[in-house]
């Protein structure tokens, strides 16, 4: 008899090995959950005291807490890290201003669009090999341009579906790194979101740096991802998104960091 009960808790043991509790349950239990970002403001960044603040990680903690989350801990990492990371589970979320893409859908699920945001560029003021009102066919001109880009970011992907050669586009691991090679002439310009680029802009404002926006570039969703069996715990975010995007709460917040009316994201375009 005894061998038989230590048979079955054996087996049930496997079992147990085999299905561990889901994110959201080990949440629900009291545990912290790991939430990984990439320092690019005004997305995701320290502030003056050593905190993680920006657009997503203010948004994600704000409506954690309204899922009954009380411990985040943030995981510091390059952009480039971010899914793999999470695949390996060294992380439970990603809330850093990370786009949805197909490849990355693959990857990853991710919850409801946070923003809506057009692809600029930041280039020296007075550039002339580029129109004030630049398009992704006009990077496609012969002259020798060399674009800088974060490593694994959305604009790889968005220049090299637009014809730019892989030999003209400079892969950085961060904008700080990016806006210096612009600085110093390495490159020409720096692909990155509009809001971004206004805010790297801004935030040097000694420098002869202007922000020009890709007009005809489609515009990218960035959300809050999760790994590919975490539903549960996307599912739960998506109904706090579903309550939240496009509030006064929500615009206030994301005000505070440079985004503009019409950077909500679709679903919040005719909130009130």
């Amino acid at each position: 008899m005894m061998l038989i009960t230590v048979l079955t808790l054996l087996a049930l043991w496997r079992v147990m090995a085999a299905h561990p509790p889901g994110t959201a349950e080990h949440v629900r239990q009291g545990g912290s959950l790991r939430v990984g970002f990439a320092p690019e403001a005004p997305y995701a960044f320290y502030d003056a005291d050593g905190e993680v603040t920006g657009e997503a990680p203010e948004t994600f903690r704000l409506l954690a807490r309204r899922m009954g989350i009380q411990r985040i801990d943030w995981v510091r990492l390059d952009f480039a890290q971010l899914l793999p990371e999470l695949q390996l589970g060294r992380i439970d979320a990603i809330a850093s201003g990370l786009f949805i893409t197909p490849a990355r859908q693959k990857l990853a699920v991710f919850s409801l669009p946070t923003a809506r945001v057009r692809a600029a560029l930041v280039v020296r003021q007075g550039e002339r090999r580029l129109p004030l009102r630049p398009t992704l066919e006009s990077l496609r001109d012969p002259a020798p341009l060399q674009l800088a880009t974060i490593h694994d970011a959305a604009e790889n992907e968005l220049l090299r579906g637009a014809g730019v050669g892989p030999q003209r586009i400079v892969s950085i691991p961060g904008a700080q790194r990016a806006l210096q090679a612009v600085q110093e002439s390495t490159v020409d310009a720096f692909a990155i979101s509009a809001v971004t680029a206004r805010h790297l802009v801004a935030q040097h404002p000694g420098e002869a740096l202007e922000v020009r926006t890709l007009v005809d570039a489609p515009p990218g969703l960035p959300a809050f991802a999760f790994r590919l069996d975490d539903t549960d715990l996307r599912d739960a975010m998506n109904q706090q998104l579903a309550r939240f995007l496009g509030t006064q709460e929500h615009r206030q917040l994301v005000e505070r960091f440079g985004f503009s009316i019409d950077e909500l994201p679709p679903s919040a375009q005719g909130a009130p």
